[in-house]
Parts: structure tokens; sequence; C-alpha cells
């Protein structure tokens, strides 16, 4: 009687035993194909490996499933389903039939009625078979389709071994499936061209018919080349007919420039703006009011013109200087003086005017009367020394006429006397007046020129002095004089 104690397993009969070693052996395939089940006739059979057939066999049919364990690669599972149609009898032992009808395992079950629907009870009954053998290797694991009933867990192995967990989870917006539809692969191409699409603009370059607009304040990256020297940017025309253009000149061994210029090559010239780390440069006309130069200064700027008229500043004409009128044109040295002219006469006792500084030859010769005299001109040459003897240079204008004197020279008595002038007559001297000069009032002498009967050669009057003959006493005795010449 079956209990808590009773031992339920399955084994290889003798039969079973012997084509397992032979299958090993020889290499050959080895089939299970059917699976039967008894009653045992209401006993509780142990399976017995000399056994050939079941003590009381109720169904055989086709196996539903035979696979090799997951979890123990030495275990066969095989399975037949019973339909609910078949039954009314206990299960009791299971016996496993290989394709050439022989009985190969046998094992026995906890009893388990199969009720019929009639019965008023039906189910689908499960006879499931875990068979340990010494090698799978060499057994054949084959059933046949149109007699296969699925149960639950075997459409659930299905389609896991179909869809097996081994894609990686995720969200793709290109996925590749087989020909059953089911997905075996995915990806998120980055690029236009491994989604398949082939009109886009290749990376080589090409045309676009619209406008492209940057927004949420992107860039637009140029990529230079290796090279001794590049340009790279936005340009205006065709290529070889370029007309203008924005962007970036420069070299690996020389200062990156910025240009914005017009011109076949706007990178190397044209008229434009080309920025570097030199400084800036122009080429062309510059127009504006200047505001936006601010803090910029002018000698920092090359190729400047050198004229107004270089900046486009015209000038007054003669008419408009001699008016007067105009206040936005300048005028030229020319026409400063033209203006002048016109206005300006020569000065003369009854009328305002300009008038020439006169020269010194001018003014000492006296005759010009158109002229003015300065200052300094007027005390050209004009000296004194003033005492008891001194002398007046008169200015050139003047003729340069000297006038010197002296009092109180002493002299030596009744004999020919020299004295000095203090400067001499860069000419010669005019006259010479002399007198008697002597503080003793009782004192008689007479002081003349000297001549040649005193013993006086030469003259008595020179250049630089005079001699005198005195006849009086000496001492305190003495003469005076006034001389004049030029």
């Amino acid at each position: 009687m079956t209990d808590q104690n009773s031992q339920f397993f399955a084994i290889l009969t003798a039969v079973g035993e012997a084509k397992q070693a032979n299958a090993a052996a020889l290499g050959v395939p080895w089939t299970f194909a059917q699976m039967g089940v008894g009653d045992a006739k209401g006993t509780d059979p142990m399976p017995d490996r000399l056994q050939t057939k079941l003590i009381n066999e109720r169904r055989r049919a086709p196996l539903n499933q035979v696979k090799v364990d997951p979890k123990n690669a030495s275990v066969i599972i095989a399975e037949q389903i019973i339909p609910e149609n078949v039954g009314g009898w206990w299960v009791r032992e299971i016996g496993l039939y290989d394709a050439a009808g022989d009985l190969v395992a046998i094992a026995n079950c906890a009893p388990t009625f199969k009720p019929l629907l009639t019965q008023g009870s039906g189910r689908t009954q499960i006879i499931r078979l875990n068979l340990i053998v010494s090698s799978t290797s060499n057994i054949e694991l084959k059933i046949d389709p149109s007699v296969v009933l699925a149960t639950r867990e075997y459409v659930d192995n299905w389609f896991t071994n179909v869809l097996p967990p081994t894609r990686k989870a995720g969200t793709y917006t290109k996925v590749e499936i087989d020909v059953r539809g089911i997905v075996v692969a995915g990806s998120n191409p980055t690029t236009l061209k491994d989604y398949g699409i082939t009109d886009a603009l290749p990376l080589s370059g090409g045309t676009l018919t619209g406008a492209i607009n940057l927004t949420d304040a992107k860039s637009l990256y140029i990529r230079t080349v290796e090279g001794a020297s590049w340009a790279a940017g936005v340009i205006a025309g065709q290529f070889g007919g370029e007309k203008a253009g924005v962007g970036f000149l420069g070299s690996y061994d020389r200062v990156t420039r910025v240009f914005m210029a017009l011109g076949p090559t706007p990178w190397v010239n044209g008229n434009g703006v080309r920025v570097s780390a030199d400084g800036v440069e122009i080429a062309g006309p510059i127009t504006g009011v200047g505001s936006g130069l601010t803090g910029i200064m002018f000698s920092s700027l090359t190729g400047t013109p050198n004229s107004l008229a270089g900046y486009g500043v015209a000038f007054a004409s003669q008419s408009e200087a001699e008016t007067g009128a105009d206040t936005n044109k300048p005028m030229s040295a020319l026409r400063v003086f033209q203006a002048i002219a016109k206005k300006v006469v020569q000065a003369t006792e009854s009328a305002l005017g300009t008038a020439g500084l006169a020269t010194q030859v001018q003014v000492n010769a006296g005759t010009d009367n158109t002229t003015i005299v300065t200052p300094k001109k007027l005390r050209w040459g004009f000296q004194m020394v003033i005492g008891r003897t001194g002398y007046i240079i008169f200015p050139s204008w003047l003729n340069g006429w000297i006038v010197q004197w002296s009092a109180a020279v002493s002299l030596t008595g009744s004999t020919i006397n020299t004295t000095r002038f203090p400067i001499p007559f860069p000419n010669d001297a005019g006259a010479v007046i002399v007198g008697a000069y002597n503080n003793a009032t009782t004192a008689e002498y007479s002081v003349r020129l000297s001549d040649g009967e005193n013993g006086a050669s030469g003259g008595a009057v020179t250049r630089d002095s005079f001699k005198t003959y005195n006849t009086g006493v000496t001492g305190s005795a003495g003469l005076s004089y006034i001389a004049v010449g030029s």
C-alpha cells in the first residue's frame, strides 16, 4: 500500500542498458518513441530491469516531448499527455519504448486516477518520466509534431527557446528581424546613411536649396586641413568663380586671420576687412561717421591718406574764401592768402591796413614810407657811457655819429701831451674842441692842439687820440675836450 515511505523511481531495463552501451560504443543514434502507462492491476509495483512490458498497460502513445534536463545534462525528460476523453483507470506504472518497440525504461509513480468526462470530471493529464543515463550524446531527442499536445509549460519553453533572453533590453530606432518577423537585433544609428536615407547631403559636400537655421546658441564648426595654408568659410559664388566670402585664413606656422571681403580670393585680397593678431587690414574705401572707431589710436592705422582731399573733404573755392560765408569747408593756404588779400589794404597815414616790417638797410636808408620800423631796429647801434669821461654812439640809421668827451685830463707843462679817446672812432674824428681846466684859480696857462712847430708829427688829431701843447703850470692843471666823429 502506497504511503509516505513509498519510493518512486525510473531505471533502464536490461534491454535499455544494452542499447545505450551499443549506442555509445558504435556511435549510432538511439531514439525514444513512445510511452506506456498502466494500473499494475491495482498493486504497488517496483521497477524491475528484467521487465519487457508493463504489468497491466492501459495506454501507449507517441511522446509529446523528449529533452535533456537543462539543469542536469545526465537526465532525459520524456513526456506524454493524456487527453480528457481517455481514462477511467489508475496510473501506477510507466514504460518508455524506443523506435524498435522495446521497453527500455520503466518507472513507478504515486497512484493517480485519470477520469473520463462521462464521470463528471475531466482533465488533460501530463505524464513525465525523468530518466538518469550515463550519456545523452547518442540519444536522439526526436518527436512526431503531428501528435504533440502542447502544455502550458511546453508553450512557455518553446517561446523561451525561440525568443531567448539574450537580447539587450532597450529602446531602438532601427531593428533587425528574421524571416518569421521576430526581432533578433536592434541599434540606434547616428547618421542618415545608417538609416538608409540616400538623399541627404553627404559628408563630401553638395548643394543646398534652402536656408540653414542654427537655434539654441548652436555653432557651426569648420575643421581645417593639415597643410601649409588653408582657407575656410562661407563663400558666395561657385568654385572657381568666387565673388565674396566670410571665414578664416591661416596655416600651422603663421597667424590665423579672419576675413570678410570681396573678390575671387577674398581670403587674401579684395576690398574688405582681414583681422589677425598683428592688427586689422582694411582694403578699399571706408564710409561712415566713424563713431564706431572709439578707443582706436589714429597712429595705429596704416595706409591712411596724407591730405584732406584723401579723406574726401572738399576745400572752399576762391569766391567762397573771399566771401567768408561758408562754415562747412576748410580753406587751403592759398585760399586764406587770397581771402586776406581781398579784405586787407596797405596802411597809410589816413587808412587802416597792413604794412611790412622794414629791414635794417631800409631803416638806415630812411627813404621807405610803406614799412614799419621795430623797436629793435630803432635801438640798433645806440650806445652811451655817461660821466666826466663818456661817449654817445648814435644808431646806424642816424649815420652812426659819435660824440666823446672828458674833463680834467692831467697835463705835463711845456711839452706835447697825447690824450686818447674813450673809444676809437670807427672811421675818423671830425673835430676836437679843447679847453683849459684847472682847480687852482691863480694858475695861468694855455692849451692848444699841437702843430708841427711844437714837434708834433703826423697831425694833431687821429682816430683814437689827439695831441696838445700847454704853456702853463703842471700839477692840477689839465684840460677838457669834446670830440665828434663817425
